[in-house]
């Protein structure tokens, strides 16, 4: 998505809050009732969703549009 530029890395930044809270829920929701399984869960999702803001800054053609131009 990063790539075609549907999304960049400040719109994975400013959306962040929003995802923490819905990867808990998700995590919640598949998980029996414990608070282990859910953290464990939840931290491989959001290590996932850090990456993915690093993707999108190294491969958004946008931003490296605009840093030519300037």
């Amino acid at each position: 998505l990063a790539k075609i530029g549907l999304v960049n890395d400040q719109m994975l930044k400013d959306f962040f809050r929003y995802a923490v809270v819905l990867i808990f829920i998700v995590a919640a929701v598949l998980t029996p009732p414990d608070v282990i399984s859910q953290v464990l869960m939840a931290a491989p999702l959001l290590i996932l969703y850090g990456v993915s803001i690093y993707i999108a800054k190294v491969f958004n053609p946008a931003q490296k549009e605009e840093e030519e131009e300037e």
